[in-house]
């Protein structure tokens, strides 16, 4: 006869011997791109250009009007310098627009709306610091002497310059 001891033993021993082993859990593996962009530059935007109204060649005039640069920089900046060129016509250190029929009208640029700050030829309008993603504006006035002028349409450009 059988021992009861054996045969739970010699159960347990069958039972072990079929039972399907525990599996190991299944494993998936991917990738996880890292990237970057480190912006350190600074837009500038000449959103206002100096638009003077109608002149009367009859009547001396002293005609003032504002424009806006505006500067932007990814990161804050302690100083930068914005400066004004002298225009396709400047001539000896005054800035003059140009008609069609060869005419110049003479005009001055400022950095404040009280005309006591001119920004000369190649001088700097703004200099100062910067915060950053934060727009910076920086105004400035044009104005025209008082003066008798030929009719016509008059026009120049200004090089803006920043350097941070």
């Amino acid at each position: 006869m059988f021992n009861k001891t054996a045969t739970l033993v010699a159960g347990a021993i069958c039972a072990a011997a079929f039972t399907t082993p525990a599996l190991a859990a299944d494993e998936a593996t991917a990738n996880l791109g890292v990237s970057a962009i480190v912006a350190d530059t600074c837009i500038l935007a000449a959103a206002t250009p100096l638009g003077f109204a109608t002149i009367n060649t009859q009547e001396a005039s002293g005609q003032v009007t504002p424009g806006l640069v505006t500067v932007t920089c990814t990161a804050s900046r302690g100083a930068i310098t914005v400066t004004l060129d002298g225009g396709g016509n400047a001539d000896s250190g005054v800035r003059r627009m140009t008609s069609s029929g060869g005419d110049f009208l003479p005009y001055s640029v400022f950095k404040d709306s009280g005309h006591s700050e001119s920004v000369a030829v190649n001088g700097a309008v703004y200099t100062g610091p910067v915060s950053a993603a934060v727009p910076k504006p920086i105004p400035v006035y044009g104005q025209i002497p008082a003066g008798s002028y030929n009719a016509g349409t008059y026009s120049d450009t200004l090089l803006v310059t920043l350097s941070y």
